[in-house]
């Protein structure tokens, strides 16, 4: 045998682990879901054949309309928030100073907590006799029902996904930001350019390929989130932060009916397909 085979073959050997991991975990799975979508399965016993029932379903089911509606709604707001938090942190601990690493240490520490635990501490900070309420009394507002409140849930939701996945991209956008060589704000300095200018005709343009990972994996974020929800909600109230992904869950999981939930998420995943693709072309040429 060849040493170049024999290079390549051993190549193959490190990467077949996560090869497999990517195919049990997340091929297979896809297109099992796919398979399912066209049955009807409670889980035990056998599966009977439905065509395109399940997916015809939801055209008239009120709460998968209502549930899609509610995830675009979170991930409309989730994706550009965060991005601007995001970047506006990493803007200010880029350069290296006295305490610098401690505040980077600060805003990259939620990242390191379980979404159980920080679902369990907001949903304590926001009871009716919580942190939450007694912060808003002592400034003269009346107790607020939060989580009891289908609007005021989902923007605790939303917080609390912002408070975990801020820090995780101000890493991403330190290390873009790190990689603009100095040069360019040099000689824009030379030519009097102003911090604003610099950050758009600069910063912006350059840093466009980890804004782009950052906006994808921001929109994918968004519409799976589940631990979340279940610890904080339930979904409630009246199925005001029900999501996507977390019907198609109660679908599956509470009432038994595989197949539509394996058809609602398979919806998702051409949702986030297609919005991805939107994106993309957005980054890539400005226009859809």
């Amino acid at each position: 045998m060849s040493r170049k085979f024999l290079e390549a073959f051993t190549g193959y050997i490190f990467v077949l682990p996560d090869l497999l991991g990517l195919f049990l975990f997340l091929i297979f799975p896809a297109f099992l879901g796919l398979y399912l979508g066209f049955y009807e399965w409670s889980g035990v016993g056998s599966m009977r054949y439905v065509g395109l029932a399940n997916f015809k379903r939801m055209f008239s089911d009120p709460l998968f309309a209502g549930s899609l509606l509610t995830t675009l709604k979170l991930v409309a707001f989730y994706v550009p928030i965060n991005f601007i938090i995001s970047l506006l942190l990493a803007l200010l601990v880029q350069h290296p100073s006295k305490g610098v690493g401690l505040y980077r240490t600060i805003y990259f520490a939620p990242v390191a907590i379980s979404a159980v635990s920080i679902g369990l501490i907001w949903k304590f900070m926001c009871q009716p006799k919580g942190i939450v309420n007694a912060l808003l009394m002592t400034i003269g507002i009346q107790p607020q029902p939060l989580l009891g409140s289908g609007s005021q849930a989902l923007f605790i939701l939303l917080s609390t996904l912002l408070y975990q996945s801020a820090g995780y991209y101000m890493v991403i956008f330190i290390a873009g930001l790190n990689d603009i060589p100095q040069e360019f704000y040099e000689a824009a300095l030379v030519d009097g350019a102003a911090w604003f200018q610099r950050f758009r005709y600069i910063t912006l343009p350059l840093l466009k390929p980890v804004s782009l990972f950052v906006l994808v994996m921001s929109l994918l974020g968004g519409f799976q989130v589940f631990d979340q929800i279940q610890i904080l909600t339930g979904g409630g109230p009246y199925y005001a932060t029900t999501t996507t992904v977390f019907y198609a869950y109660r679908m599956a999981f509470q009432f038994y009916q595989f197949g539509y939930g394996s058809a609602i998420n398979f919806v998702v995943f051409l949702i986030q397909l297609l919005l991805s693709f939107i994106v993309f072309k957005i980054m890539n040429k400005g226009e859809v």
